[in-house]
């Protein structure tokens, strides 16, 4: 019987539905905090664990010795799915289309569904849009979304570079480290 169960605990996470060849960027579920990460340029994504939107309550930034940290933290003990990736240009507010303008030539784009930033009333839970930190990764962070359950950021680099997402319970948290070089 134990045979089975691990055949199966090795088998059933393989078998559901990634095309061959996909691959993605390493999502870590314990707070890593090393300074040396391997990282990488594929995308990460996190199905929708909840039906209903998760609060989105506080975005931070902050220079590590060998990486930047974006940390999106939640209401809640469990975060909305996700999806990072890099963007081409030209990047987009959902709703309008209009372009936005954001700093550097790499464009982290960190998606949360089902997700908001707002509260019943329609007030915004985090008061800060965007901001421009220069730090070495993280040029500029902007809000790009925030409409029908999506939340969506962009993160501008100076380059694209290799990146990890790592999340956290009570507080829920997904944080995205990107690494200083290349």
């Amino acid at each position: 019987m134990r045979t089975i169960r691990l055949y199966l605990a090795l088998l059933l996470p393989g078998a559901c539905g990634r095309p061959a060849g996909a691959r993605t960027a390493v999502v870590v579920q314990a707070q890593d905090t090393s300074a040396a990460f391997a990282g990488s340029m594929n995308p990460a994504h996190r199905a929708r664990r909840a039906t209903r939107p998760v609060i989105l309550r506080a975005v931070r930034v902050a220079p590590h010795p060998a990486y930047d940290r974006v940390v999106f933290e939640f209401a809640g003990d469990s975060a909305p799915g996700y999806h990072v990736e890099y963007a081409d240009r030209p990047i987009r507010r959902c709703g309008s289309g209009d372009t936005v303008s954001v700093m550097g030539t790499g464009y982290l784009v960190v998606r949360f569904e089902p997700a908001q930033m707002h509260d019943e009333r329609g007030n915004p839970t985090v008061a800060r849009r965007e901001w421009t930190p220069r730090l070495r990764a993280a040029n500029e962070i902007k809000l790009v979304c925030d409409f029908e359950g999506q939340v969506e950021w962009v993160v501008g680099l100076p380059a694209r570079r290799r990146y990890r997402v790592l999340e956290t319970a009570a507080p829920a948290r997904v944080i995205v480290d990107v690494r200083h070089e290349p």
